[in-house]
């Protein structure tokens, strides 16, 4: 028990008021809180991200950019996503007799080859028409058919005339007399040399008419006919277009090079 103060004794002093209760929330708190705070973070971005229009994704695969390639509206007027389709292969197959390249080189004594244009063009047999084709330049001549008799040769090599005149193709085709003319076959070489020997070879009379005729003597487009004229010329006339059939009088027509003989 408590003594009791005596005289002139200062009185205790009073008790310290009681600690107020603890307010820190417990540890467990902060843990739950570290995961909340962020988790509410990212819910409000979802739910409210869509009104931020953020980067634009880049279009799908296949797609098609209509600044720099439209689509073509379909019947309807609504583009058309189908692709455009390839075109169709040809039905023309490449020739198989095509013929080797020109070589036009000049030899000694000969001027560089010139180049222009040779052709048969028939007329209708009853105008009794024949044509004549002088090979020096490619130029050709008309005069009255007598039964493939030459009246003027006038430096001509090839002759074209009517045969018999029954109202079918029956044109022929030969080299004038006293002439050097011989086919050049599809496969040789196309040049100054090749032409000089063939023309040796000579050219007898050919009907154009018949098909297996003109393929069995090598009368085939990418031949050729050479001749050494009587200027001393060499020319290679290449067969590059046959046109017409049994019925129609076959036309010829092709690229003339033309060696001309120098002094």
């Amino acid at each position: 028990m408590s003594t009791p103060a005596g005289p002139g004794t200062p009185p205790p002093p009073p008790p310290y008021p009681p600690s107020p209760p603890r307010t820190d929330p417990p540890r467990w708190a902060w843990w739950v809180g570290g995961i909340a705070i962020p988790l509410v973070g990212i819910l409000v971005t979802v739910a409210f991200g869509g009104k931020d229009s953020g980067p634009v994704a880049a279009p799908a695969p296949g797609t098609v950019d209509s600044a720099t390639q439209p689509a073509s509206p379909s019947p309807s007027g609504m583009p058309s996503s189908k692709e455009p389709e390839p075109p169709a292969p040809s039905d023309e197959a490449p020739s198989a007799s095509a013929s080797p390249e020109a070589d036009l080189t000049a030899p000694d004594g000969y001027a560089k080859a010139l180049s222009t244009m040779w052709g048969l063009a028939p007329v209708p047999c009853t105008q009794h028409e024949q044509q004549l084709i002088d090979l020096d330049d490619g130029t050709s001549r008309t005069e009255d058919e007598n039964n493939g008799a030459v009246q003027e040769p006038g430096g001509a090599e090839l002759l074209y005339w009517p045969d018999t005149c029954t109202g079918l193709g029956d044109y022929q085709l030969r080299a004038l007399p006293n002439t050097r003319v011989g086919l050049l076959r599809v496969d040789a070489p196309k040049s100054f040399d090749s032409c000089r020997a063939a023309a040796g070879t000579g050219f007898g009379a050919l009907a154009l008419s018949e098909r297996n005729d003109r393929e069995d003597r090598g009368f085939v487009e990418g031949a050729a006919l050479c001749s050494v004229t009587d200027k001393g010329t060499v020319a290679m006339a290449v067969i590059e277009h046959i046109s017409g059939d049994a019925v129609d009088d076959i036309s010829v027509s092709g690229p003339l090079y033309v060696w001309a003989a120098t002094p």
